[in-house]
């Protein structure tokens, strides 16, 4: 009796695990701009896709041209960030739930560097990446609501929920949420 119940443990941990791995884990706004390397105000250049050494994975890439550094720090006028995902040789691999990099975004990101290489990716997924808008003359930031599978899980196209997304903050607000986190305060991003 002891060793099917301990069978019928391994084999519910076994069929669990590959369920939580691919859950996100939503971290606190102090956390991500934290850990983050840096915290950047840019322009999304040119966007391109490529096996990795093993042609196992597609990576997109992208240049960021930085025009805003947060949070105390400085860096190269333009970084290349990194994810996983994207379309090469007439094959597509979609990491779902991970972010979208689109030539010409104006956004904001935070940071980590890959653990291979000088490239960057966005920090926490999709809760490292904003979306600078222009509301009546002041920059707001806006989470990115598309997230790579969109399409695949049958969720509305980015345009129709692009102003419905989220909570905005002005840039004057998000530079002194990132200050605050980095000084070690503790807070939560406002939510509409």
């Amino acid at each position: 009796m002891h060793r099917r119940s301990l069978a019928f443990a391994l084999l519910l941990v076994a069929l669990a695990l590959p369920l939580s791995a691919s859950q996100f884990v939503t971290l606190p706004f102090d956390q991500v701009a934290r850990e983050a390397t840096y915290v950047v105000r840019g322009t999304l250049g040119a966007t391109w896709s490529a096996w990795d050494d093993a042609h196992q994975v597609i990576y997109t890439y992208s240049t960021v041209r930085v025009n805003r550094y947060f949070g105390e720090t400085t860096g190269p006028d333009t970084l290349i960030v990194r994810e996983v995902g994207g379309r090469a040789d007439g094959y597509t691999q979609e990491a779902i739930g991970f972010p979208v990099l689109r030539e010409g975004e104006e956004v904001v990101l935070m940071l980590s560097r890959w653990e291979d290489s000088a490239d960057y990716r966005i920090h926490a997924f999709n809760q490292g990446k904003f979306l600078v808008k222009n509301r009546g003359g002041i920059e707001v930031l806006t989470e990115d609501p598309v997230k790579q599978g969109d399409e695949r899980l049958a969720r509305p196209r980015f345009e129709a929920r692009n102003e419905a997304a989220g909570a905005a903050l002005t840039m004057r607000e998000f530079a002194e949420m990132v200050t605050a986190a980095r000084a070690g305060e503790h807070f939560e991003r406002p939510r509409n």
